[in-house]
């Protein structure tokens, strides 16, 4: 019924039946060596695999415990910021209450406290002590002398001094007879234990020698004779 579209014409040349010139090949060359480290190398390849796998399993793990760290350190801040504001606020209420009590108390008189007065302490007051003790042992020579004492604010006071020079100078008089009669007794001591010297061992020379040697003669000459 409708006629055939006429073909269109192409502007590119029409393709050649001739097969296209192949460069031939000279020469294949098998490689031994590298067929012998593939088929050996197995077990060192997957040793390779096994270490990148640990070495990026642990930079992992070291960056979880750098971030883990990090959230802990932000928190501990936090709290701390926290205390500090609760503990401040106290601060503020404590100082704020005791501006108070200032304010209320300020202007009153208070009597001062002497303390509690004892009346046995008052009566063992009046039981003056006034002794003397001495203690000699073989080094040493000691005198103990004991006094009564009252106690106020500005320390100890005693309550009697008659007598106190007489008795200090008699204590350093005894304390240094004795001292000069135990250095006397040490002296003596030292000077019976004094071992003796034992003469001096001497060479003789030889004119020594000589006139040892005749007179030693001149005794038996004599008593030959007798």
């Amino acid at each position: 019924m409708f006629a055939k579209p006429r073909p269109k014409k192409s502007l590119l040349p029409p393709p050649s039946k001739k097969r296209k010139a192949v460069s031939a090949v000279e020469e294949v060359n098998f490689d031994f060596d590298a067929r012998q480290d593939y088929l050996t190398g197995f077990h060192k390849r997957k040793l390779q695999r096994v270490k990148w796998a640990q070495e990026q399993a642990a930079k992992k793990a070291r960056e979880d415990r750098i971030e883990m760290r990090k959230q802990v350190r932000q928190e501990r801040q936090k709290e701390v910021e926290e205390h500090v504001k609760a503990v401040t606020a106290l601060l503020e209420e404590a100082q704020a209450a005791d501006s108070d009590n200032d304010q209320e108390f300020q202007g009153e008189d208070f009597e001062e406290w002497d303390g509690i007065k004892d009346q046995a302490q008052d009566k063992a007051q009046t039981d003056v002590l006034d002794y003397e003790d001495e203690y000699i042992d073989e080094d040493r020579y000691t005198t103990v002398k004991v006094e009564a004492i009252s106690v106020t604010r500005d320390g100890f006071e005693k309550l009697h001094n008659d007598g106190g020079e007489a008795n200090d100078n008699e204590d350093e008089a005894k304390a240094k007879r004795y001292a000069e009669e135990k250095a006397a007794a040490e002296k003596d001591k030292t000077r019976k234990e004094r071992p003796k010297k034992k003469p001096k061992f001497r060479y003789e020379s030889k004119v020594e020698r000589q006139l040892n040697d005749r007179r030693g003669k001149a005794k038996k000459k004599a008593r030959f004779k007798d």
